[in-house]
């Protein structure tokens, strides 16, 4: 099975392709979709679009694998960060590859073994179980083939696209968790920055709809 992970952004999108067979992985490439900064954020948007769409074409995955929006950022960067990631689950929705969406924790646990790690021992983990690849130093990318090997042991039911498969109760508990933990922290930076209550309720009902 060729799995394409994925990791969203407005200015780079990294990206990571495995095939995984009988317990085994195997980097088949990885690299970043980097729009030209200069172009208005539109034309950012087509242009990971389009390239997206080209990936998928040229490495035919069988399924893809998402992370999902982390609420850390302010406010600003996390709705360009929405618009980027809606663009990308359109792509590969037109594309009719199953998607499937993990949290940064998760990702994080199931390949260092810590929902806390940081992004460089993400890195420093890829690279010593691919060492014999040549992957990129840059985090997006690392991430991206981090997510992809999350997917390969997971079964979770697709947000775009193939059948749904059999969700394990843990999964979802944790899901949901994140959820909350997010919601919250959204809550807190809206009202921190000076947005009213029904303001902040029409925010991130449009955020949950959005997912």
């Amino acid at each position: 099975m060729v799995i394409l992970g994925i990791d969203p952004g407005s200015v780079v999108t990294g990206y990571g392709v495995i095939e995984h067979q009988n317990r085994r992985n195997r980097l088949i490439t990885s690299g970043c979709l980097r729009p030209d900064p200069k172009l208005a954020f539109a034309q950012r948007l087509l242009k990971i679009y389009d390239g997206l769409l080209e990936l998928v074409s040229d490495v035919s995955p069988d399924e893809v694998a998402l992370e999902t929006v982390f609420y850390g950022a302010n406010v600003q960067t996390m709705m360009k960060l929405c618009h980027a990631r809606g663009v990308i689950v359109l792509a590969l929705a037109n594309s009719a590859v199953p998607v499937y969406e993990y949290a940064p924790r998760e990702v994080k646990k199931a390949v260092v073994g810590k929902g806390s790690a940081s992004k460089e021992q993400v890195r420093f983990m890829m690279q010593r179980m691919f060492q014999d690849s040549d992957i990129p130093d840059t985090l997006d990318v690392t991430d991206a083939i981090a997510i992809a090997l999350c997917h390969a042991h997971q079964k979770v039911v697709p947000i775009a696209g193939g059948k749904p498969r059999k969700v394990r109760l843990q999964d979802q508990l944790e899901a949901l968790k994140d959820q909350n933990r997010g919601r919250q922290r959204l809550e807190d930076k809206l009202k921190s920055a000076g947005v009213d209550a029904q303001s902040r309720r029409r925010l991130i009902q449009s955020k949950r709809r959005g997912r």
